[in-house]
């Protein structure tokens, strides 16, 4: 190759190189990229994801599956599907739930069954879909019954947790609160007969305002007076926000309802998720969502849950196509959007999105050899409201520093702020930064860093923005370096 065309091409890539770090605001030099981690390669995590609505036949598991293990999820929130395993009264048909749950066991993930919803082939049998009623005709429930034990029996070995309906509060006049109650305690009960060590999780609360918290206090109320409340070891809460950071006020007055009854039971997050487009329908629509800001937004609600000690879900895997229970959808069917992986109108896959690799770099860093360092001593130099959460690692102290501009829904922009941080405690043998929604690792240069009285350091000139950025050790990062 003439030495022309060799200066040219030199020129184009570090053009490309130059061009690359200024739109994303960045300056330092790359080092690497996170390298992503199976959840076969991680013991356990903080981390699930949803598998949900397969039971309604509005996702299919062959256009996903191929995709869960390289997640690093170690665990998957799937929905049984009475109307789907009893399509003729007293004959059940496990195989399409049995194939799910085998192939996810395989990928390291474990699976979370939720007994939802109602069966049509029953008088009083319930709906199938979101606010629908519970099966309340004798046969039904003897149904019902009938099936939970069946279910039990089958999986007793394979599924440990269970979760009792979905988002039963929706309509409470439909699904009363002392409704509910009555039909977890037959449903838990069962459950607990044939698998004595069963995690059970309860209420699915689609509203974690007032509305479920009166639902959750009603709840916990019957229970305690029946000497029931063993029968509960999670609540789970989902409460959709634009902005990721508003919900945890909400979290905080529900274990504050939940603390009246029990010190034992916790919350966990149990669904939550996001557009890529703009959507008229469906959760948070209306706003101009794109992929890279529904990134950012699992970036945040996943650090956030992390920063608050709750564990945590995303929904879903993979877009849904909604055919019915919706008179627009009735005439075209459209996908909710939230899926880390798009799919078409025919259920198959499309790509996978920003997002998918946004949640594979927060599964390859933050699994459970990190304990997060409570009341950490920072300061810093901006007035915008930050998001501010430190880790330590559990076998020889290095830290990580997780920083992000928490105060509006996240945009569509990669505008960065250049940012001053003070640790006082700080622990970093070699500091780098990662962009964790793209996975990219930097060398923080030296005059950017000011180390002084053993823990003291200063951080300079540190590009911030509306998605987690870590100040980091190098040693906790699993690297893909760049000249490899």
């Amino acid at each position: 190759m003439k030495k022309i065309q060799l200066i040219i091409i030199a020129l184009f890539l570090f053009t490309w190189v130059v061009y690359t770090q200024e739109s994303e605001g960045i300056s330092f030099k790359q080092i690497g990229k996170v390298k992503p981690r199976s959840s076969n390669q991680i013991a356990t995590n903080n981390w699930s994801i949803g598998g949900e609505t397969m039971d309604r036949d509005l996702v299919e598991y062959n256009s996903w599956k191929d995709y869960i293990g390289a997640l690093g999820a170690k665990q998957i929130r799937l929905q049984a599907g009475w109307a789907k395993c009893e399509k003729v009264k007293g004959v059940y048909d496990f195989a399409w739930l049995d194939e799910i749950i085998d192939g996810v066991l395989a990928e390291g993930v474990e699976p979370w069954l939720q007994t939802s919803y109602g069966n049509p082939i029953y008088e009083g049998g319930g709906g199938i879909h979101l606010s629908a009623g519970f099966p309340t005709s004798t046969e039904a429930l003897e149904a019902w019954d009938n099936w939970i034990r069946a279910m039990a029996k089958r999986y007793k070995g394979r599924v440990k947790i269970w979760e009792i309906w979905n988002e039963p509060g929706i309509d409470i006049k439909v699904n009363t609160a002392e409704l509910y109650t009555d039909f977890y305690i037959r449903t838990s009960e069962i459950i607990r007969a044939a698998i004595p060590d069963a995690t059970l999780y309860a209420l699915s609360l689609g509203s974690v305002v007032e509305q479920g918290r009166e639902y959750t206090n009603t709840f916990l109320k019957t229970l305690k007076a029946e000497n029931k409340l063993d029968l509960v070891n999670e609540i789970t809460m989902h409460g959709y926000t634009y902005n990721p950071s508003s919900v945890y006020p909400d979290y905080e007055k529900m274990i504050h309802v939940i603390k009246k009854y029990s010190d034992v039971i916790t919350i966990r997050q149990g669904e939550l998720g996001c557009p890529s487009e703009y959507q008229t329908i469906y959760a948070l629509r209306n706003y101009n969502w794109t992929e890279l800001s529904q990134a950012k937004w699992v970036c945040r609600k996943m650090m956030g849950d992390l920063g608050h000690d709750i564990p945590s879900l995303y929904f879903l895997i993979i877009d849904i196509v909604y055919t019915h229970n919706h008179e627009e959808l009735m005439e075209s069917p459209k996908r909710n959007t939230k899926g880390l992986i798009k799919s078409d109108l025919n259920r198959k896959f499309v790509s996978l999105k920003q997002s998918y690799y946004a949640y594979q770099h927060v599964t390859s860093i933050f699994d459970h050899s990190l304990k997060r360092l409570q009341n950490y001593q920072y300061t810093v130099e901006s007035d915008s409201s930050l998001s501010v959460f430190a880790y330590q690692s559990a076998y020889f102290d290095r830290q990580i520093v997780a920083v992000w501009m928490d105060s509006q829904t996240p945009a569509d922009s990669n505008k960065k702020t250049l940012t001053t941080f003070d640790f006082p405690e700080g622990n970093f043998n070699e500091p780098v930064f990662v962009d964790l929604r793209t996975g990219k690792v930097y060398e923080i240069p030296k005059e950017s860093i000011v180390h002084k009285n053993g823990t003291h350091y200063k951080f300079k000139n540190i590009p911030i923005y509306d998605s987690p950025i870590l100040i980091m050790d190098k040693s906790l990062v699993f690297l893909e370096e760049l000249n490899k």
